[in-house]
């Protein structure tokens, strides 16, 4: 029975072996990576808005809304499903709002299609349609906001889903 299993395992490592040594086969593997081509979001320069001269007493969330002119080229795009967001800081007494730095009961809400749209929260959209972005002023209830220039900025970004 020795013998035989001895046997047994010259002829297995004889065979494994020989196929090692006389069986080599060149593997090539061929493929394309797509990259997905960016969206322009206006022309790539600065999307600059004013709310001119405010009243502070009128601030209410409604009074003011103002539209932010730009545009977006999405048509090199492999997909018409996008998403937005605007990221930016979140003002301290809403998380929804914009922070204006500097004025602490103040906060800018942003609209996408005259839908609000929270500070860092992805929003779906077709790339047939730009979408419509506007910004208005928010006041913490019972604030009270100085005069004085404000400036508060934040960033567009758009995504293929």
């Amino acid at each position: 029975m020795r013998v035989l299993k001895v046997a047994v395992s010259i002829a297995l490592l004889w065979g494994l072996s020989t196929v090692n040594a006389d069986e080599r086969k060149v593997l090539t593997i061929k493929g394309t990576v797509l990259a997905s081509i960016p969206c322009v979001i206006n022309a790539d320069q600065p999307i600059d808005a004013a709310f001119g001269d405010v009243q502070t007493a009128f601030i209410d969330g409604v009074y003011k809304t103002i539209t932010l002119d730009y545009t977006l080229d999405c048509k090199r795009a492999g997909t018409n499903q996008l998403r937005l967001q605007i990221k930016g800081s979140i003002a301290g007494f809403d998380p929804q709002l914009l922070l204006v730095p500097g004025r602490p009961g103040l906060g800018i809400a942003l609209k996408k299609d005259n839908a609000r749209l929270g500070v860092n929260t992805w929003s779906d959209f077709d790339s047939g349609k730009v979408p419509l972005l506007q910004a208005v002023l928010v006041k913490q209830p019972g604030s009270d906001i100085g005069s004085g220039a404000f400036k508060a900025s934040a960033t567009l970004v758009v995504d293929y889903r």
